[in-house]
């Protein structure tokens, strides 16, 4: 009886430690930002040194060493953000704050149609808002870093770099992302602020600049969504959005190595490629798969999961990558018979969508041809300067 007694009170004094030890160092569900740390020491690492990286605890403290460790504003108080932003505290307090009334506060919304059907709701935020969401990309958010594996809206790289990786595969897996930024909540923006550091009185007003709530009228267009967003047209959203898919892409990442694939993504662009091993392992890795894909707040879109062997026309992000990565034939073609049937009947006879500044947009496509065929892109720049 006596061993029994000792044995329990063993027990319950292991979990009393247990308790507080842990206390107050669990996750926040949805904080998504990763960071880097060393190895020895472990203290964080400033972005872009270093390859140990783990996961960093949101909390509602602010920490001033782990911001200038990483080379960010030390803004502690709203008052300070607000003269960092050149605002009044008044202004910040409007535009962080608005009335939920009125929809959407600080934004002109309009929906555009989708190729696939449907619309996209874009936000273009007003001027004052904007310019504090410019203070906040350029002063916080570009001095982050996206996973190795992420390619759209990062410096340096682009959907060539994104397609690059796949190029010769036996098989290319592509999957879409549904409604990638109307699933970055406020909640998830705020981990990320405060993971860098800021504490919940900056943190949070800094999230709410970063978001906006989807009017009633617009929400089946979001995905259904009602909590505070990330909108898509904002320059912060960008960044945010790569923030947010972390933890997704070191999972995935992970996954992919386990099945001997590779994997990349461009904003909500998810591909895998790999030789006839992993085609005959894709039943399992499309299961856990989507397992992460839902464990990390995300949907995939239905019907949008394409499979690609080396004898079929293989396309990542726009380009055909069986044998590198190119701008697809069919694209080039046409874009040659529009300057063709220009040179005869004239330009605004071929703009059928009645684009509004035709000429630049035939510009912007002969420069995507220019990225994998620059000597007819100069042939197709001097038909279309022969234009009058």
């Amino acid at each position: 009886m006596n061993a029994f007694w000792i044995i329990g009170a063993l027990i319950a004094a292991w979990l009393v430690l247990r308790w507080l030890t842990g206390r107050g160092t669990a996750r926040p569900a949805g904080d998504p930002f990763v960071t880097k740390r060393n190895p020895k020491t472990g203290e964080p690492v400033p972005p872009g040194s270093g390859k140990g990286r783990e996961r960093l605890r949101a909390t509602a403290t602010h920490r001033p060493q782990l911001l200038a460790e990483n080379g960010l504003p030390n803004i502690a108080r709203r008052d300070d953000l607000a003269r960092a932003l050149g605002i009044t505290r008044g202004t910040l307090d409007w535009l962080a704050f608005p009335d939920d009334r009125e929809q959407p506060p600080h934004y002109s919304a309009f929906a555009v149609p989708k190729r696939s059907g449907g619309y996209r709701v874009l936000y273009a935020p007003k001027p004052k808002l904007k310019a504090a969401q410019h203070w906040i990309r350029k002063e916080i958010l570009s001095k982050t870093f996206a996973e190795d594996p992420a390619h759209g809206f990062v410096a340096g790289r682009s959907i060539h770099t994104n397609a690059q990786p796949h190029a010769g595969k036996d098989i290319v897996v592509t999957l879409d992302l549904d409604n990638f930024f109307p699933s970055v909540t406020y909640r998830r923006v705020r981990g990320i602020f405060q993971s860098l550091g800021y504490g919940e009185e900056v943190a949070i007003p800094l999230a709410m600049l970063c978001t906006v709530k989807p009017a009633e009228k617009v929400r089946e267009f979001v995905g259904g969504q009602r909590h505070r967003m990330l909108p898509q047209g904002a320059p912060t959203s960008p960044a945010l959005a790569n923030l947010a898919c972390r933890h997704l892409d070191l999972r995935l990442a992970g996954l992919a190595k386990k099945f001997g694939c590779t994997y990349t993504r461009y904003a909500d662009d998810l591909t895998f490629s790999g030789d006839d091993t992993f085609r005959r392992s894709l039943k399992r890795f499309l299961k856990l798969l989507h397992q992460i894909i839902a464990k990390e707040g995300f949907k995939l879109k239905k019907g949008k999961t394409h499979f690609a062997r080396r004898g079929a026309r293989q396309e990542v992000t726009g380009l055909v990558v069986n044998d590198g990565p190119r701008v697809p034939r069919a694209y080039r073609r046409r874009l040659r018979a529009i300057l063709h049937n220009a040179r005869r009947g004239g330009l605004e006879a071929q703009n059928r969508e009645k684009h509004p500044h035709f000429r630049q947009a035939l510009r912007g496509r002969i420069e995507f041809v220019r990225s994998t065929h620059p000597d007819l892109a100069e042939k197709l720049i001097a038909e279309l300067n022969a234009i009058g």
